[in-house]
């Protein structure tokens, strides 16, 4: 029998498809190693690998977004098998609102208008928050814990059509009415100045024609800048946390998903791919007591910082917290890098983790300030168990 050739994403994939799969899997890894799983795009030799690829195994890496429908146009039989199906997804610790947009204002009334779109509103209800800026003019950047804060812990205020908005820094919950085919808030500017909007939903979902924002002459008015910047920037659900494999409860699911798809691709090998499988249950069993074994003496909920926050579903396992440095996939500006310190100072924090894939200038900035060390560690690396039971004792000795 010919072995069945498999696509992966990532490295510990591979891993895990060798362990069940043994000698009879030729497996090609799309992300090479040092690679950042989130921008990387296959090189022609990988494509053409693939082309001959009897199963890809999707693991829910951003990478995937771009591509896995590419690899489907290239070769139509191959059979997709998802390894996280089962798995518990932890949502990335995203903003609780959707659009954000900075206008210059003069005093007085404008219209914000929400329409139907096909005949119903994107959402029956929405909320919107107003916020004044300094004079200095900072950046939307500056106010975003302010946003989230009033968003994820104040009252709602319930407007519905006609009704005015006229208070800073209280969270509305505009009601559509369903009757009509657009709703219009009026919004009373007190002063002059700049004013930022934070909205539930894109403004544009609920865009038929015109544009949603105009003054009393009825001319529309434009944002100095949005976040995310174009309308095609659609985030809505997208933030689960894709770093399932460094929980090995986790993997334990993702080998049966494996081991089930070797079998109905390659049943004349099952009682083969079934003792490897229970080889590798029992690998996994052991990572998990070592680990274990090694945070024992650790104070319960202690915590590690990170750059890029790829260790949630480890420390949501082990009883840890993470913090990570990465602000919404950015580097922190100086101000925020700012805070960040303040709190590993305050937590005490004694080393920062880093990751090959990606740039540690803000890590090596804190880690000078306070006079602590950058460890690079990946959760890419392709001996699984080593690399978690290296993180653990890595962990635990900086703690």
């Amino acid at each position: 029998y010919a072995n069945i050739n498999v696509g992966v994403s990532i490295l510990p994939q591979q891993t895990f498809v060798e362990k069940i799969g043994g000698d009879k899997v030729n497996v090609t890894t799309m992300v090479k190693p040092g690679s950042d799983p989130h921008t990387y795009a296959p090189k022609p030799s990988q494509m053409i690998a693939l082309s001959k690829a009897d199963v890809y195994f999707p693991i829910k890496v951003e990478f995937e977004n771009a591509w896995l429908e590419k690899f489907i146009y290239h070769n139509q039989t191959m059979k997709i098998s998802d390894i996280t199906k089962g798995i518990e997804f932890l949502d990335l610790q995203t903003a609780p609102y959707e659009w954000a947009g900075l206008f210059e204002l003069e005093k007085g009334q404008y219209h914000w208008h929400f329409s139907k779109v096909s005949g119903a509103y994107a959402d029956p209800k929405m909320k919107f928050l107003m916020l004044s800026m300094r004079e200095d003019g900072d950046l939307i950047y500056d106010y975003k814990e302010t946003a989230k804060n009033l968003f994820n812990n104040s009252k709602v205020t319930a407007l519905k059509d006609a009704d005015i908005l006229n208070k800073k820094n209280t969270l509305y919950e505009l009601h559509f009415d369903a009757f009509k085919e657009q709703t219009t808030f009026t919004l009373n500017i007190p002063k002059s100045g700049k004013y930022l909007f934070f909205t539930e939903h894109m403004p544009f979902e609920f865009k038929n024609e015109e544009h949603y924002f105009k003054n009393m002459a009825n001319a529309d008015v434009k944002a100095i800048i949005t976040e995310p910047k174009n309308e095609s920037a659609h985030h809505h659900h997208e933030g689960v946390d894709p770093h399932t494999w460094t929980a090995p409860s986790n993997v334990k699911i993702m080998a049966k998903n494996i081991y089930n798809t070797l079998c109905t691709l390659d049943p004349t090998n099952k009682t083969y791919y079934h003792i490897n499988y229970l080889n590798f249950l029992q690998e996994i069993e052991e990572t998990d007591k070592e680990i274990k074994n090694i945070f024992s003496p650790l104070p319960k909920d202690s915590k590690f910082m990170v750059f890029h926050p790829s260790w949630g579903y480890f420390a949501k396992a082990y009883g840890l917290t993470q913090l990570a440095i990465e602000v919404e996939g950015k580097e922190p500006k100086p101000k925020m890098l700012q805070r960040i310190i303040k709190k590993a100072r305050e937590e005490g924090i004694k080393a920062i983790f880093t990751q090959k894939e990606f740039s540690d200038k803000s890590a090596t900035t804190i880690a000078r300030q306070l006079n602590i060390k950058v460890i690079k560690e990946t959760p890419l690396a392709r001996d699984w168990s080593q690399n978690l039971i290296k993180k653990a004792n890595a962990i635990a000795n900086n703690n």
